[in-house]
């Protein structure tokens, strides 16, 4: 177009083009912020399995001291809350008991925990956690180990 016999060209950036860019890059910037929040659910989802894990195989190894004990039930439970501090008939198994409950099995979130042994020597310790921090669908979750004593 000209004006007065002039030419003139347009250069640089008008703000519809600068806006656009920006409504780009705030979406970018939003992407990476929802990725960085699903690692950081993953990791603490993977942490708790592992320390789940952890505490499981502590717990077998304190049968595995105590055996007698466990092929008589005194290690069965079926709930945390069960738990006594060394006044029962066992009273090293429910100190092996309270002591792993208050320096292990509080470290998951809401944790829950079902131990068995049977006289033949198979025992099984399963883990309960609440994983709704973490990366899962189901805000519960747990890991089982079994293992002859």
């Amino acid at each position: 177009m000209s004006l007065n016999g002039y030419s003139k060209k347009i250069s640089g950036f008008t703000l519809v083009e600068f806006l656009v860019a920006l409504l780009i890059f705030a979406i970018g910037i939003l992407s990476l912020t929802a990725l960085q929040l699903r690692v950081l659910r993953g990791d603490i989802s993977a942490h708790n399995y592992a320390q789940a894990i952890q505490v499981a195989y502590s717990m077998m190894d304190r049968l595995r001291s105590n055996r007698n004990a466990a092929l008589a039930g005194s290690y069965n439970i079926t709930d945390v809350t069960e738990i006594t501090d060394g006044d029962g008939l066992a009273p090293l198994a429910d100190d092996d008991l309270a002591s792993w409950r208050d320096n292990e099995l509080d470290l998951l979130p809401a944790p829950n925990v079902t131990i068995s042994c049977n006289s033949s020597g198979t025992c099984s310790v399963t883990v309960i956690w609440d994983d709704s921090q973490g990366d899962s669908s189901v805000p519960s979750q747990s890991t089982t180990l079994n293992s002859n004593i």
